[in-house]
């Protein structure tokens, strides 16, 4: 079953700026986006930094049935704080790692979706197929941030989630 990450902020929905979880809304073609996915045979894996846990912000946010409700199979998020130098913390691998040992995942046939230069440098170190989205901070990921993760290229840029799993679905029917 191919894996398919996908980052929550910014590219599942919220706004440019970092979302409290109960201020957080899913854009539109988000749910559509996980159930293409899901139809074709694909497990979608939501992989999230998460500050507002470890800033207590959080309010006891229910982040596994946000998940479930959209149709992720699995979730891997960081709770931790930018300082706390942690393993974990998106442009680190950690999340991914973690995905990797409890899948037996071969990383070089999955996918990243995400917005940010931080998602793309976390896939393109595990070897990943990168999907950038032009939603919250992707614009911003291909022009002045577009240094942090230079070593890597985006098999595709898509203007949103929605469009990325339709892209996503059609190359995978290319390969077959």
């Amino acid at each position: 079953m191919k894996t398919v990450f996908i980052d929550r902020d910014g590219t599942m929905g919220g706004s440019y700026y970092v979302e409290y979880p109960d201020e957080y809304y899913p854009y539109e073609g988000t749910r559509e986006a996980f159930k293409i996915l899901n139809d074709n045979g694909f497990r979608p894996i939501v992989f999230t930094n998460q500050s507002c846990i470890a800033r207590g912000k959080d309010k006891g946010y229910d982040f596994a049935t946000e998940f479930k409700e959209i149709g992720a199979k699995d979730w891997f998020i960081c709770p931790h704080d930018d300082i706390d130098n942690c393993n974990c913390r998106k442009p680190k691998t950690g999340l991914l790692e973690q995905a990797k040992a409890k899948y037996g995942l071969n990383m070089k046939e999955c996918y990243v979706i995400g917005d940010r230069w931080s998602d793309m440098a976390s896939g393109g170190r595990m070897g990943c197929k990168l999907i950038l989205v032009l939603t919250g901070r992707g614009e911003e990921s291909l022009g002045k941030d577009r240094d942090k993760w230079s070593e890597f290229s985006p098999a595709f840029v898509a203007k949103d989630l929605k469009e990325a799993a339709e892209w996503l679905c059609r190359e995978e029917q290319n390969e077959r």
